[in-house]
């Protein structure tokens, strides 16, 4: 038996995390599916679409002491370098209802293309599994967790860790998960052996290139999904960069060849075989890949484009948001200042 976990914290709830919940639903209408929030309305909207579901406490109340020792910006996006680390903890808090019961913690913008080989995770010889982005970062856009003693431990040695680094990140202390002995870690490949000439980082092989699943695919942390869909257009006011190497990432997917098999799945091609990609990090929030005609003509799209090499493409929605944004922050400063 294994636990598929879904967890947003905050008050807003995105339309892509509810498309996501009911892609997963319909899809793998098998596994048990729970999503996890502090927010009543967002369980609400949750539960309307069939999935199972479990209220944590407030995470600003409940972890306060370690929020107020973070030196992340709380004003960017709800405190989302906070409530990233918080995750672990609310994660903690629901596997104490099932102890015994592994988890697998699906981002709320990560795609599993359907088929994703859930069955292997039952039988993970590891208490903790996720990909890397590189050899010193770990990212939780598949997040595995054997037990309820696993998470128990993490949350341990990320109080520890947060206590000596008020600027630590999940990923960064994912990645120093990765290289501790504290809990016994798999890194799930993010890359098949045969193509190894596309690591940035050599030095990450055995990080990126494993075997360990006996599987034909792999995983995407966060390399893939940002090079084919994009990089979040909130990161730059509208402003969609698609086909971005990233120099600090493991992988580079500009050495890479994409295409899609018979049943419309993403692969990576090789003269030994396609692989297979499992899933993908929705990192750009794009809702087409949630709809099987419009994923189809997306990721052909995607696929196709890759020769042009990085470009941008303007989302006028998003503009337009940043941009009432910015103004409310202006007028929310300027009557902050006309008190003092």
């Amino acid at each position: 038996m294994l636990i598929l976990t879904v967890i947003y914290l905050g008050k807003k709830l995105p339309k892509y995390v509810l498309l996501n919940l009911a892609y997963l639903q319909s899809t793998f209408h098998k596994e048990e599916i729970y999503f996890i929030s502090d927010s009543k309305k967002s369980i609400k909207k949750a539960s309307n679409l069939g999935v199972k579901t479990w209220l944590a406490p407030n995470s600003d109340e409940q972890w306060q002491e370690v929020r107020e020792s973070l030196k992340h910006p709380m004003g960017f996006r709800d405190g989302f370098w906070f409530k990233t680390l918080a995750r672990i903890f609310v994660l903690n808090s629901f596997m104490q209802l099932h102890p015994d019961v592994p988890s697998l913690q699906i981002e709320a913008d990560v795609f599993l293309f359907p088929n994703f080989p859930l069955s292997r995770f039952n039988d993970l010889d590891a208490e903790i599994a996720f990909p890397m982005e590189s050899n010193q970062m770990g990212i939780a856009s598949l997040f595995f967790l054997r037990d309820h003693r696993a998470s128990a431990r993490l949350v341990d040695f990320a109080l520890n860790e947060i206590s000596n680094n008020a600027h630590i990140t999940d990923m960064s202390l994912l990645g120093k998960v990765a290289h501790s002995n504290n809990l016994k870690f798999l890194a799930l490949p993010t890359l098949p052996s045969a193509l190894r000439n596309a690591l940035n980082e050599p030095e990450a092989i055995n990080l990126v290139c494993n075997d360990s699943l006996k599987i034909p695919g792999v995983f995407d942390g966060i390399s893939v999904g940002q090079y084919l869909l994009g990089i979040d257009p909130r990161n730059s006011r509208g402003s969609l960069v698609v086909h971005r190497s990233q120099p600090t990432h493991a992988i580079d997917p500009d050495k890479l060849e994409f295409g899609l098999d018979n049943a419309e799945n993403l692969v990576l091609k090789s003269a030994n075989g396609d692989s297979s990609i499992y899933n993908l990090h929705n990192h750009a929030k794009d809702l087409r890949l949630y709809n099987t005609s419009s994923r189809k003509k997306l990721l052909v799209k995607r696929v196709n484009s890759t020769h042009r090499g990085e470009h941008r493409e303007f989302i006028l929605k998003i503009f337009v948001l940043a941009a009432l944004e910015a103004i409310a922050r202006k007028v929310s400063y300027g009557f902050q200042r006309a008190k003092i």
